[in-house]
């Protein structure tokens, strides 16, 4: 004789239990530990503009393809990936902690130190697969909330290179304006739109 778990549990429900004389409860436990993280992988492409005139660098769309070994609730990760490009976007052109030669910082408020809002926020392409579970858990999953922001600062800076048509050009993050009104200068080029990735 053989009974379902949904049979069981169905039967454990508060408004069932008590026919029996049980208490109503169905409860399971597990563990798994492991002493090796699951890195994900996968690419970021953006493309972007570069104001000839201003320096100002407009990010127009991004790409973010990642394997995850498995997506439980492939919803979710989207959204991490999309809220991590955020992130890697708002490190590659606006947040900047800078002090002075005091040690003192000097971006105390979010009137210094720039977010993305989502102003800045170009539509964000999302790829996410699970063609390579990990081997190291149980459910075959890696990490995804860091796929949006670990490439996103050498995708833009790529980008802003291949724009400008300078090898190299961009060497630290974030690319301000005026860093970029100098590769502009150095490449004698006019505005232009590149994608470029990492």
């Amino acid at each position: 004789m053989s009974i379902t778990l949904a049979r069981i549990a169905a039967g454990l429900r508060p408004d069932q239990a008590a026919r029996w004389g049980l208490e109503p409860s169905l409860a399971a436990e597990g563990w798994h530990t492991s002493d090796h993280m699951c890195y994900p992988y996968g690419l970021h492409l953006a493309v972007v503009q570069v104001d000839t005139e201003t320096g100002q660098v407009v990010v127009e769309k991004l790409l973010v393809a990642y394997d995850v070994g498995r997506a439980i609730n492939p919803m979710l990760v989207e959204g991490q990936i999309v809220g991590g490009a955020a992130q890697g976007l708002g490190g590659a052109l606006l947040e900047e902690f800078r002090y002075d030669d005091a040690g003192q910082p000097l971006c105390a408020t979010f009137m210094d130190y720039l977010l993305p809002t989502r102003a800045e926020m170009p539509s964000v392409d999302v790829l996410v697969t699970e063609d390579a579970p990990s081997p190291r858990n149980p459910l075959g999953v890696k990490g995804a909330g860091e796929g949006g922001t670990t490439a996103m600062g050498a995708a833009i800076a790529a980008a802003v290179d291949a724009a400008l048509g300078v090898a190299l050009g961009v060497v630290e993050l974030p690319v301000r304006p005026e860093a970029a009104l100098r590769l502009v200068k150095a490449a004698g080029r006019g505005c232009a739109s590149e994608p470029g990735g990492a």
